[in-house]
């Protein structure tokens, strides 16, 4: 069959399936959640705690410690207990955690309280992403992610607003109680799924598969005549390899001890939690989150540093709007035509958002940046995901969505602490310019890695 009808019938393929609307609910409820609390927290423990200002960052940093501690044990969770069963219980988890500040707790318990809240929200987070991802059809990959991911981007920008508008009017207690129906609200999503659980069936047939081959090996070596040792030797040595597979497929011991010691003592307890394939590209959009991260921290001081506070108070509304406007377009043009085409302009527009946001003198700039700068990471986030679950072999699918959003959290959490240190020094002004180099370093990375990647279901 060739590709372009292969691409035609998986057009034909459904997307908007039962699970694929409840599972992007549920990740709307709670990204919608997680921005509504965290644009407030560090204003809350300063006015309500009295917290000196390093105490209140931190009220706000735990959140993404823990969230990045919990995508290395998500996957091996998924596959102890299951997808739904995780979910369920970690979205239950966080409605608790959620009512949990309205109780009157020391700052420490804060802290400890927002620490526990990041590792639910990770769980749940990668889980539904995985639950989602594993039930789009592989030729709209492109497309079904874009979709997932813009509930996300309006959880990013309804959140914000709706938690800064209430933290200033309404209160925090109001805050709290609506920021936890809104994550409640998704937990009925979570019960009406339906995913198919990763079957131990596969495994099985690829078992038989390679005792098959291996059988028919065997055959063609005792069919080689005496005069023929290097063709058997040959026929023997294939035929330990394909033994060696079966072992490996059944789940029993290597050939060699040694080596199973070495692998056990070595990466093997790594290799549960983060998947190798996906690192490349993943490290990418973590590089490109990094320079996001300088908008999320200085962009505020920054504006009101040069008169543009107006502009800025809307600056994330517009980002989220540039988001959701292109990802649809995107996800399409990635699915026929490849990530180089897509991603590729998306490297740049970051690139000038940036350098608009350097040298910027008026609110229209400062609105341009938002949208080339929101374009760009949605984009390279959007379809970043999706080449790293094409890349990715579907019983390693949990653990691709574990290890990319492992590096987006990295990315997003390092960036406010090294990019602290150099402000002082260079000024708002050059921080930006250099954020403009780093998406340039970061389309580099890109097409290096993009040489390197097999072209599996992308393509």
């Amino acid at each position: 069959m060739s590709d372009s009808s292969h691409r035609a019938r998986g057009g034909h393929q459904p997307l908007w399936t039962r699970d694929f609307v409840c599972g992007t609910l549920v990740n709307f409820a709670l990204s919608t959640n997680y921005f509504m609390l965290m644009v407030v927290m560090t204003a809350y423990a300063l006015n309500v705690y009295g917290a000196p200002p390093a105490l209140a960052a931190l009220c706000a940093s735990a959140f993404i410690i823990g969230t990045l501690l919990s995508r290395f044990v998500s996957a091996p969770l998924m596959a102890l207990v299951g997808r739904k069963p995780l979910l369920l219980t970690a979205a239950v988890l966080e409605v608790g955690m959620t009512a949990f500040y309205l109780v009157d707790e020391p700052v420490w318990a804060l802290v400890g309280l927002r620490f526990a809240h990041g590792v639910a929200y990770g769980v749940c987070s990668t889980t539904i992403a995985t639950m989602v991802t594993a039930g789009i059809p592989a030729m709209r990959k492109g497309e079904g992610v874009g979709y997932f991911m813009l509930s996300s981007t309006l959880g990013s920008a309804i959140g914000p607003f709706a938690g800064i508008l209430m933290a200033n009017h309404l209160g925090y207690p109001v805050l709290f109680v609506v920021a936890c129906v809104v994550v409640a609200l998704g937990v009925p999503f979570v019960l009406a799924l339906k995913p198919a659980e990763p079957s131990p069936r596969k495994e099985g047939a690829k078992e038989a598969a390679l005792a098959e081959a291996s059988a028919e090996d065997a055959e063609a070596a005792a069919q080689i005549g005496p005069s023929d040792e290097g063709a058997r030797e040959l026929a023997a040595s294939a035929d330990a390899e394909r033994a060696a597979g079966v072992a490996a497929a059944a789940g029993g011991a290597p050939s060699s001890a040694r080596a199973r010691r070495q692998a056990a003592r070595g990466a093997g307890w790594l290799l549960k939690a983060v998947e190798p394939k996906v690192l490349p590209i993943s490290a990418v959009c973590g590089l490109v989150l990094f320079g996001y991260s300088s908008l999320l921290t200085f962009l505020t001081p920054y504006a009101g540093e040069i008169g543009l506070s107006r502009a800025a108070s809307v600056f994330f509304v517009a980002y989220a709007l540039a988001m959701f406007l292109t990802r649809p377009f995107t996800g399409r043009a990635f699915d026929r035509r490849g990530p180089a085409v897509v991603m590729g302009p998306a490297f740049f527009a970051f690139a000038a958002g940036m350098l608009l946001v350097a040298f910027s003198s008026n609110d229209w700039m400062i609105l341009g940046a938002a949208l080339l700068a929101g374009y760009g990471v949605g984009t390279v986030q959007s379809c970043g995901l999706a080449m790293a679950v094409n890349i990715a072999d579907d019983s390693r699918l949990s653990v691709a969505n574990a290890t990319f959003y492992m590096l987006l959290d990295a990315g997003v959490g390092i960036g406010p602490l090294l990019l602290g240190v150099v402000v002082p020094v260079i000024g708002y002004q050059w921080l930006y310019c250099c954020m403009a180099a780093v998406g340039i370093v970061a389309f580099v990375a890109f097409v290096v890695v993009l040489r390197r990647t097999p072209s599996r279901r992308h393509r």
